[in-house]
């Protein structure tokens, strides 16, 4: 059975490819233990109400609102495909927690 010292999720702006709308991806990192695997979110936001250290929007305004909630639903996503995986009592990596999200 794997021994789990360390699971994060980091979302992050991909800034250097805007779109033209000047939009930027959100992207997403799972990190557990020493493995770890990228994904797209599939989101994008403005760039100045992106919050690095909440990883999430900054205001109320109606973008924020909606993609905040997006990041909910893909976070408990990733939540339920990890607790999944430990129910399982297999080895598993981050890779094996994108694949089942």
């Amino acid at each position: 059975m794997i021994k789990i010292q360390k699971f994060k999720v980091l979302l992050y702006l991909k800034k250097c490819s805007t779109d033209k709308r000047g939009k930027a991806p959100i992207m997403g990192r799972i990190t557990l233990n020493n493995s770890m695997a990228q994904f797209s979110c599939k989101l994008s936001c403005t760039p100045n109400l992106w919050n690095p250290r909440s990883g999430r929007l900054e205001g109320k305004n109606r973008e924020a609102v909606e993609v905040n909630a997006q990041i909910d639903k893909l976070l408990l996503n990733v939540n339920s495909a990890y607790d999944k995986l430990l129910k399982r009592n297999v080895d598993f990596t981050a890779q094996s927690i994108k694949e089942l999200m």
